[in-house]
């Protein structure tokens, strides 16, 4: 069985920060954080990248010869996403004030889209569940839109609620039931002194690990049911990215926990 998810707190200084893990075979992640007038060149060589804004005023991202510029974008809380994706062999250029997680997956150049951005008024917004368990998200890089690998997106918890709800994993490649889909979350937290809790569990064998998240912390999901829950009085959102076995997101909800309507 695939090692069951760990929790990382990244650093707080400016530059490209790095969510390292061992058991992760085909996603990563890194966290962009720029100061004013601070620029960053970042090579993507054989990998394909989700760049998603969660922070900054109106700028523009460079990729290679090509220029997208994205609107400002306040708080994850109060103002919907934009990004861009980057096929492989793409040099990104950022500029600060910039806050922005980026995704990575190895991916076929042949089979690479050239680079675009996703505006807001292009993202797709879904609510979904009920009760302790609504909550919002937004599908920024789906399978309807084009990449080789990568699917992004992200969801919003109020105060106390749940998701992932079901809960459900895709660590088995067993289509049309199941898609081998590893995952990663950077959490923020409003206010940002709040807390969630990320668990993460097996059937076969039973084996359970839970964390405290906390703002701008990741946790990385290579396997296991992986329910979360916002702490009372505090909004939780992550960005969440996938990589794994084709683009279909079959998932598999535990069947001690399938009369809940996930929406």
């Amino acid at each position: 069985m695939r090692q069951l998810a760990r929790h990382h707190s990244l650093p707080t200084g400016t530059g490209l920060h790095a969510v390292q893990d061992e058991h992760m075979r085909e996603l990563e992640f890194l966290l962009a954080r720029l100061s004013a007038g601070e620029t960053i060149d970042h090579e993507l060589g054989d990998r394909e990248a989700v760049l998603v804004k969660l922070e900054g005023p109106a700028g523009s991202i460079e990729i290679g010869e090509s220029r997208f510029e994205l609107p400002a974008r306040d708080s994850v809380f109060t103002d919907p996403p934009s990004a861009v994706y980057a096929p492989p062999g793409s040099v990104l250029r950022l500029s600060g004030p910039l806050l922005a997680g980026i995704y990575l997956a190895a991916a076929d150049p042949a089979a690479a889209p050239p680079a675009y951005a996703v505006l807001p008024d292009e993202i797709a917004s879904v609510a979904r569940g009920s009760g302790n368990f609504a909550r919002e998200v937004r599908d920024i890089v789906p399978r309807e839109r084009p990449a080789v690998r990568l699917l992004v997106g992200e969801t919003l918890n109020p105060p106390g609620n749940w998701s992932s709800a079901p809960p459900h994993k895709h660590d088995r490649d067993a289509p049309p039931e199941e898609a081998q889909l590893e995952e990663i979350y950077l959490f923020r937290v409003d206010p940002t002194q709040g807390f969630g809790f990320q668990g993460t569990y097996t059937s076969e064998p039973d084996a359970r690990a839970a964390f405290l998240v906390r703002d701008l912390e990741a946790v990385t999901i290579p396997s296991g049911y992986h329910p979360v829950v916002a702490g009372p009085g505090y909004r939780l959102y992550y960005l969440w990215g996938l990589a794994g076995t084709g683009r279909e997101l079959h998932w598999f909800a535990d069947p001690d926990h399938s009369w809940v309507d996930s929406g």
